[in-house]
């Protein structure tokens, strides 16, 4: 048994920039594909910013194998892929040897 029998991609876009000029221009696209674990669990919760509970379908784990400098600036609305569907990351947490999400 594979402590990590999955695949998926991670993707998001990187901050965009301002020009003296007042001219923006949007951030390239950034992804990151990671070998991981997905379990999948009736709805769950977290609790939000403000206060508001936060529904979550699934919780990851994978090792820190990916780029350290790509997995540090996920944004909060940075989209995860795996059987063929995107879903949105909810929380990452960072730990010492290993990542947890929940989407």
């Amino acid at each position: 048994m594979k402590m990590y029998p999955h695949t998926a991609t991670i993707s998001y876009y990187n901050a965009g920039t301002t020009s003296s000029l007042g001219v923006y221009t949007p951030g390239t696209l950034v992804t990151v594909g990671i070998v991981c674990n997905i379990q999948p669990n009736a709805v769950r919760y977290i609790v939000g910013a403000s206060g508001d509970r936060i529904g979550y379908n699934h919780h990851i784990f994978f090792p820190f194998s990916a780029s350290e400098d790509d997995i540090k600036n996920i944004p909060d609305d940075a989209k995860i892929n795996f059987n063929s569907k995107d879903h949105i990351i909810k929380q990452l947490f960072t730990y010492q040897k290993h990542i947890e999400v929940k989407c």
